[in-house]
């Protein structure tokens, strides 16, 4: 880098390099006419001179320009008058307009993104106080499901539970996305019981797979997996939902969830599989993005945030995920574990 600017620099003096070396051999010349006895020591004379000054000039050019730029980048992170000022010594009045404009523009682009910064600040600090207390009136309602179904007619308790698991879900992907938005994610790495762990989401959102109609087959068994409980429960949740959203209405609905090892990847693996809608093949790169929702009938319903937030939670904690699809014919997630 440092070999460019002086060649930069080299290329930038060209033209009075050229005087002074024209300078030189003119005077090279009249020494050979006056001076024919000593001419050889003048001119080893003349041209270690000429080679001093076109070296000096360099190192100076070299060293005005390493001011120039780092008084350039100074003045981008912080555009105050102060910065100004000395950007505009080291360059000279003749630039002091177009510096001046440059300056004024930095600075309300400067006041703009502090403005947003504290604007987001105070956002994320209202959504996280807010999931904090709708948990509250959330529990309330759990309590209430629990306690008072014989009051409920079937119906009645049927769609209040669909509900609180749904507002539930959200409040968990709010929490979740705050989380990983974060500068540093704290984890809870240990050995997560998979049986467990499917038991407790399976019981979480019996309700709504009773509503839907949708039949659970099970091929678990345990698997040492170390992990975040926590996380790979929002995950499993994540990925069952998005089975019962994506699910086809018009046949039998059904969700295979299996465990066991992969030889071939030398990894422990749970798999999520449907008969559902499924993914056309041209959308199964984007099916992870912020926001996608893909071409099917049921994307009214969805937020596109539940599969990026599985990627990026897997991402964080080494978990490798593998996608199948067959359009109206079912959907495949495959989660890969690490041996341990």
């Amino acid at each position: 880098m440092r070999r460019l600017n002086w060649l930069h620099i080299l290329q930038q003096s060209r033209q009075w390099i050229l005087l002074i070396c024209a300078n030189s051999g003119f005077f090279i010349f009249l020494a050979w006419v006056a001076y024919p006895k000593t001419f050889k020591l003048l001119v080893l004379t003349m041209l270690l001179f000429t080679f001093i000054s076109i070296l000096a000039g360099a190192l100076l050019g070299w060293k005005k320009q390493q001011k120039q730029r780092n008084t350039f980048y100074l003045l981008l992170r912080e555009p105050s008058s102060e910065h100004e000022a000395k950007l505009l010594q080291v360059l000279g009045d003749i630039h002091k307009e177009p510096l001046h404009d440059l300056a004024n523009q930095l600075r309300h682009l400067h006041d703009e993104l502090q403005e947003a910064k504290y604007q987001s600040l105070e956002y994320e600090t209202f959504i996280e106080s807010w999931v904090h207390e709708i948990k509250t009136p959330l529990s309330l309602l759990h309590f209430v499901l629990q306690n008072r179904q014989d009051e409920m007619s079937p119906l009645v308790y049927q769609r209040l539970d669909h509900a609180n698991i749904t507002i539930h879900d959200h409040v968990e992907r709010i929490l979740f996305y705050a989380k990983l938005q974060a500068v540093h994610v704290d984890y809870s790495l240990k050995k997560v019981s998979i049986v467990e762990c499917f038991e407790d989401v399976l019981l979480e959102l019996q309700s709504l797979l009773e509503e839907q109609q949708i039949s659970v087959h099970t091929e678990i068994k345990d698997i040492p997996v170390v992990s975040d409980e926590r996380a790979l429960h929002f995950i499993l949740i994540q990925l069952l939902v998005n089975a019962i959203k994506y699910r086809n209405v018009d046949s039998e609905s059904l969700i295979l969830l299996e465990t066991g090892f992969e030889h071939a990847k030398d990894s422990y693996y749970v798999k999520v599989a449907d008969n559902g809608v499924g993914v056309l093949q041209s959308d199964l790169p984007f099916i992870f993005d912020k926001g996608f929702t893909g071409d099917t009938s049921n994307q009214k319903q969805s937020t596109g945030m539940g599969l990026f937030l599985v990627k990026k939670l897997c991402e964080d904690l080494h978990i490798e995920i593998e996608v199948d699809s067959k359009y109206k014919r079912g959907f495949t997630i495959q989660l890969l574990f690490p041996k341990v």
